[in-house]
């Protein structure tokens, strides 16, 4: 075949790739993103027929049009946000970063050791204020978090009485909610959350629990409504241990952990894929909070939680 021949015959294909590479991306409208995220909830619920149920409803949405005109990809992830949340607390929805492709967003950065204050207050009251609940591997010697928490209950280890401030924590890691916990309970106690997901169960029961547990020390826990996730788990399961006395507002109620995972369609879904039960009240605080047993205005609550460590700590 001659060069100008096969340069004939070249052309239809050169034509198509150069209109190949000239299509513009498919264009993402209201209806493909929100059944892209109906989609993601249907796939990783932790309760499927309940998943199920959800995007279905969603997908009925659709249909009705009721999402056509959130033309912004930020307006209609506000919406569904705001339409998922009765459905549990920890959906939300947001609008993927540029280039974020993989399901499964990779994990924000370490809190540190969501440590904010360890102090020693008159009476001889301990008082440990947590940002967050850091994580850490058991097993490692070099965890940070692990050895700021070691840390801070060795220095409150000879108060009389403990105060935990949760407020405005919004949670973090079961690691350190169950290692935490179990410096206040004994070991082996039947105490902690069993998560159930699709693919099984498993207990937030620490790995390797305290050393030293003060298992009759007077402890009181101080939470908001800013409260929320783990801290709520962790207030939780010591409240129905009956091991504290939980001060403050209700908390916020999301008990259902879980992670990101991106559409696809330009949309990130927080996706609930566990849900805790607790071996007292064989529920957990889902929707309602964790209720206070001395209900107390937030910005009284701190006080409040310390005068009754005081009375706790004089009679003990």
């Amino acid at each position: 075949m001659t060069s100008s021949r096969r340069r004939t015959a070249l052309l239809p294909l050169l034509l198509l790739l150069a209109a190949a590479c000239a299509a513009p991306a498919a264009v993402q409208t209201p209806r493909t993103r929100v059944a892209g995220v109906a989609q993601a909830i249907e796939d990783h619920y932790f309760n499927a027929d309940r998943g199920r149920a959800i995007a279905d409803e969603l997908r009925g949405a659709i249909d009705d049009g009721a999402f056509d005109a959130l033309t912004t990809p930020q307006s209609l992830a506000d919406a569904l946000t705001a339409r998922l949340k009765p459905q549990d607390r920890h959906f939300r929805v947001n609008v993927a970063q540029p280039g974020e492709t993989m399901e499964r967003r990779a994990p924000p950065p370490d809190m540190g050791t969501g440590i904010e204050r360890v102090d020693i207050l008159p009476g001889n009251i301990g008082v440990l204020g947590l940002r967050g609940f850091a994580d850490f591997e058991f097993g490692r010697d070099d965890q940070p978090p692990r050895r700021a928490i070691d840390a801070a209950l060795l220095r409150l280890a000879q108060t009389d009485a403990m105060v935990v401030d949760l407020r405005g924590n919004r949670g973090g890691s079961p690691a350190m909610v169950g290692y935490l916990a179990s410096a206040f309970v004994a070991p082996g106690a039947d105490t902690f959350n069993i998560f159930h997901s699709r693919e099984g169960t498993q207990s937030e029961a620490p790995a390797q629990w305290h050393a030293a547990p003060r298992t009759q020390l007077p402890l009181y826990v101080v939470i908001d409504a800013g409260t929320g996730s783990a801290a709520e788990s962790f207030a939780y399961t010591l409240q129905q241990a009956g091991r504290a006395t939980v001060v403050g507002e209700a908390s916020g109620g999301a008990a259902n952990p879980g992670g990101p995972i991106v559409t696809g369609e330009g949309l990130v879904v927080f996706v609930p894929t566990g849900s805790p039960v607790n071996p007292f009240t064989h529920g957990n605080w889902e929707g309602v909070g964790v209720q206070p047993d001395v209900p107390v205005p937030a910005g009284e609550a701190l006080d409040a939680a310390l005068g009754l460590a005081r009375a706790a700590a004089a009679r003990h």
